[in-house]
């Protein structure tokens, strides 16, 4: 069954059931959307997934007589329950068009702010349908998106499962359409996937706001001008982390095959926080330092452009840190494969990067070595 035919069997009663499964949650997310927009009297704005136009009806008031509001979507059962309400006195023109957000009938830069609300895990092709919103929006225009994410917090996952225990006991024919809201997250994007194509398509100046854990976002951002640099030229660089281990150290072997000439590799240790008489510290950071020396002296050399650094801090969040700062292209770490219970009690840099990093990171596993003294 296509996504506008579900639509079209709960089209009548679609407002009631939103309001009852987001325990009434949802007329606050809509309001907060449609104020990130900051429509002025006289704008045109887009409504993509309008459904029963509710909020398109709520736009049209900001813009205005002299406004124009546009809603679209592809149910027709939806668009009919939206023409049946009226609209306040003094509200802009709304134009009801039935259509797809993958392929929007209207020319480049025709709108002052454009928003999709609770639509985009809908489309068959979110990120086109995300792709043709940025191209009709003026530059300097808002886009405003409100949606259910994958969340990728423990509070927000227990949302979700919440709602798709809920949802999935629906069994009657006009509800059981609902069972497609719990199991259409996992079509959706993360929030870091929702902004990341944002700003890929020329939207700049992001932010976000989230409710129920993460489950629940509204993000925001301006469309930058065609001429505007949305992507600096990003030198090839590869951040390796090094504790001394011959795990850690592997990581040269995939650099040394892998990496192509020049390629810049920043060697580094982080000499984490100790409570001991100064002389054994002393000593014990004259070791770090050691491994960094030792690390590079693994690589081939001549071929890459290596710099060698030696911090002190707690190494995780360091490298986290570094890795962000400096638009790192790759993380090496090395993974002693602990037990979860294992790293728990002594602490697991690897776990750390995997979970708070934004580049793509590269585990060298311990049974490298072993892998390498069979062969």
């Amino acid at each position: 069954m296509e996504t506008p035919d579900l639509f079209n069997q709960i089209a009548p009663h679609y407002e009631q059931w939103s309001n009852f499964l987001s325990g009434e949650g949802i007329r606050f997310w809509h309001h907060f959307a449609v104020g990130r927009l900051h429509i002025q009297p006289g704008d045109r704005v887009l409504d993509v997934g309008c459904g029963t136009g509710t909020m398109t009806r709520l736009m049209a008031q900001y813009a205005g007589e002299e406004g124009e509001v546009v809603g679209i979507d592809p149910s027709e059962a939806m668009l009919s329950e939206a023409r049946r309400q009226e609209t306040e006195a003094g509200s802009a023109r709304i134009r009801w068009v039935e259509g797809m957000a993958e392929h929007l009938p209207f020319d480049d830069n025709q709108f002052d702010g454009v928003t999709a609300q609770f639509s985009l895990r809908n489309m068959t092709d979110w990120v086109q349908g995300l792709r043709e919103m940025t191209r009709v929006l003026k530059p300097g225009g808002r886009l405003v998106l409100l949606e259910m994410v994958q969340p990728t917090t423990t509070m927000g996952t227990l949302a979700w499962q919440g709602l798709k225990t809920v949802t999935q006991r629906f069994s009657s024919e006009h509800l059981k359409a609902y069972q497609w809201l719990g199991l259409s997250i996992e079509h959706a994007p993360t929030r870091e996937e929702l902004a990341a194509e944002a700003e890929r398509f020329g939207i700049g100046h992001i932010h976000s706001h989230h409710w129920l854990g993460d489950l629940v976002l509204v993000l925001n951002g301006r469309k930058l001008p065609a001429d505007a640099e949305t992507e600096s030229a990003i030198e090839p660089r590869i951040l390796w982390a090094v504790d001394g281990s011959l795990t850690s150290l592997q990581g040269a072997d995939w650099i040394n095959r892998y990496a192509a000439q020049g390629t810049r590799v920043d060697i580094v240790t982080v000499i984490p926080p100790v409570s001991v008489v100064p002389d054994i510290a002393a000593t014990d950071a004259q070791a770090w330092h050691q491994h960094a020396e030792r690390a590079r002296h693994k690589l081939a050399p001549d071929r890459f452009d290596v710099h060698l650094y030696v911090l002190d801090g707690e190494p995780g969040p360091e490298l986290v840190r570094l890795a962000g700062n400096h638009q790192v292209g790759l993380l090496i770490v090395g993974n002693k494969g602990r037990s979860a219970p294992a790293d728990q009690w002594m602490g697991s840099v690897a776990r750390y990067v995997a979970a708070h990093a934004v580049c793509p990171i590269l585990m060298v596993p311990t049974r490298s070595i072993a892998a390498k003294s069979v062969s």
